[in-house]
């Protein structure tokens, strides 16, 4: 048994790649009408895109780090997009591999403020009306770095996705009277423009290399985990998700054809 999401309201940040992006077309066609935060302006990109032509889009640009921003564009919806159905926490990012000593103070900033303190405005904007209706879900997209580390420059990165689980138990437990599911999704190695991102500099074979010998989980596994989150009943809730390729057995340890051993 599933719940149709068809004609939901739908927003989700971090839209216009990877697996914000891959989520959205996947709600669209399931009907949903979306809006998408987007930081960098793109043309529409689900209007030509979506499988569905019922689907509304509203596009929106907010750097997720900026509540007003938040705030002005929540309050600017359409009425028809006013009240929320599902709020999907996407947006994300890393800077680097350095070790957290060599993190510049713009690093900390750019990654605490769009990983944490953006969910944190969001579940802020989105979740009075859900309590006035007694229903919606937020969906937190969370990392196994959320709860697992390596040496390898990641306690930035960590410390963030720590704070998205502590965030999602928290308002779960905030929330446990009403009918408001408090969802997370940890992803582990998805291929997507994110790496590229991190250390843009090093270029697209760096992405070839430090994917080498395995296959990564892709946008689309995990916007296929959301739906399916999203689409449950409503008594029942996938509270917490993780969600690795086969070759990969923690965030340290993943199997590489050719290579002695898991590495």
């Amino acid at each position: 048994m599933t719940s149709n999401l068809s004609g939901k309201v739908v927003l989700i940040t971090g839209a216009s790649a990877g697996i914000g992006a891959a989520t959205a077309l996947e709600f669209a066609k399931h009907g949903s009408n979306l809006i998408s935060f987007i930081l960098i302006k793109t043309l529409h990109y689900l209007l030509r895109r979506v499988a569905n032509p019922t689907a509304k889009v509203c596009v929106r640009v907010v750097d997720v780090q900026n509540k007003k921003e938040i705030d002005n564009a929540i309050n600017g919806l359409p009425d028809e997009f006013k009240d929320i159905d599902i709020l999907v926490n996407n947006a994300g990012l890393a800077i680097g591999f350095d070790p957290l000593e060599k993190n510049s103070e713009n690093a900390v900033q750019q990654v605490i403020g769009t990983n944490v303190n953006g969910y944190i405005y969001m579940i802020q904007a989105v979740l009075p009306r859900m309590k006035e209706r007694n229903s919606g879900d937020i969906i937190n997209v969370g990392s196994i770095s959320g709860f697992q580390t390596h040496r390898h420059g990641n306690a930035l990165y960590a410390a963030s996705k720590h704070a998205v689980e502590g965030i999602t138990t928290s308002i779960r437990k905030e929330l446990v009277a009403t009918k408001i599911r408090a969802i997370l999704i940890r992803p582990g190695a998805v291929r997507t423009d994110f790496t590229l991102n991190r250390v843009p500099e090093l270029g697209p074979e760096f992405v070839d290399t430090y994917y080498a010998g395995f296959e990564p989980l892709v946008a689309q596994d995990i916007a296929d985990c959301i739906i399916y989150a999203a689409s449950r009943p409503t008594n029942v809730v996938i509270s917490e998700l993780t969600v690795l390729p086969n070759a990969q057995a923690d965030i340290a340890l993943v199997h590489r054809e050719g290579a002695k051993g898991p590495v």
